[in-house]
């Protein structure tokens, strides 16, 4: 089928009204039968033996980034104490330290759970098996080639957090006796003057980038892609209501709050995080498109690649590509990206 293809015109109001007139008729059609539980391990089969290659190479590169996280970074840091008068020489890293008020694990839960929550809700609208999976499988790249990305910097780069001082607990001079190095010997290591927890000052030396705003991007932004594209948000034949957009920047205000507390409570500097929301913004744009036939183009932007025949044996393929606004019960029209938009 030729992708380059006119679109036909959009239907009138009134007939889409007829077609999708009430959002309790897509509830009622969502709603399981005694079939479902065949259909569904039937489109679990059809899913994983169309796409088992990229879940083994996420586990593969999961286990990598898990792996990467645990080995001890790879750089020496120096960082002076004081300046040559006495005076405190790097105040912006004598912050206290305060516990983070989302944890990493927590972040990466909400980040993920978040979405495909989303993702099922969707489907009371979609009525669509691949595009809840092609959801999650982009989710799933977006999230673990993120985190890989940045945990490898982090070993590799990192940086001292503003909170460095309060957990490495200095004791100057050098117990062993050692002395510094560079101008006027100011700068120190921290095996030669920290003193507290181990686990902490390991933690406090890998500031760059930060792992909370990758995550959050890379979950929420990636949300917030689907909900561009699936509200057509972007639709060209109809302005989109208010309520859309609002539902667009939900995701991407409950990332920038997660993200703005790790600059608040002093875990990570202002670059920290832009670092890590470009990397996870990058990662969210990537694992979309991998799933879905475009990102900005309304007419194929929540068009799944996959193309799977659901259901019983001989059910239609639901994905076939479709312009824009035809009707859905052919394959001349749009796929069920459409029933979203007649929300309003």
């Amino acid at each position: 089928m030729n992708m380059s293809k006119e679109y036909n015109s959009p239907l009138s109001h009134e007939n889409q009204r007829t077609r999708f007139s009430s959002p309790l008729q897509h509830a009622r059609a969502a709603l399981p039968t005694k079939n479902s539980p065949k259909a569904a391990l039937h489109n679990l089969q059809l899913f994983f033996t169309a796409t088992w290659l990229d879940w083994l190479t996420i586990a593969l590169i999961g286990a990598t980034a898990a792996g990467v996280w645990t080995a001890p970074h790879t750089f020496t840091r120096l960082f002076p104490v004081s300046s040559p008068d006495g005076t405190v020489y790097w105040p912006e890293l004598s912050y206290p330290y305060i516990e983070p008020i989302f944890s990493a694990a927590l972040a990466g839960i909400l980040a993920a759970l978040i979405p495909i929550v989303v993702f099922a809700i969707a489907q009371i609208w979609q009525q669509s098996f691949t595009d809840f999976a092609s959801a999650v499988l982009g989710l799933a790249y977006s999230m673990v080639t993120g985190t890989c990305f940045q945990v490898i910097l982090k070993k590799t780069v990192g940086g001292l957090r503003p909170h460095f001082m309060a957990v490495c607990m200095p004791v100057f001079p050098p117990r062993d006796g050692s002395v510094g190095t560079g101008y006027m010997g100011m700068m120190y290591t921290a095996e030669q003057l920290c003193t507290g927890n181990a686990a902490k000052i390991g933690n406090a030396l890998e500031s760059f980038p930060s792992g909370h705003s990758n995550i959050a991007f890379a979950g929420f932004g990636y949300l917030s892609i689907y909900l561009f594209a699936h509200l057509l948000l972007n639709a060209p034949a109809r302005r989109a209501s208010y309520w859309r957009m609002l539902f667009v920047i939900a995701p991407l205000l409950l990332a920038s709050y997660l993200v703005s507390t790790l600059v608040l409570g002093y875990h990570h500097h202002g670059y920290d995080v832009i670092a890590g929301s470009l990397i996870g913004w990058v990662m969210a744009f990537l694992g979309y498109r991998m799933v879905f036939m475009g990102v900005l183009d309304a007419r194929w932007n929540c068009v799944p690649y996959l193309r799977l025949r659901v259901g019983d044996g001989d059910g239609e393929d639901e994905h076939e590509p479709r312009a824009r606004f035809g009707s859905g019960d052919t394959l001349q029209g749009r796929p069920s990206g459409d029933r979203m938009m007649d929300m309003a």
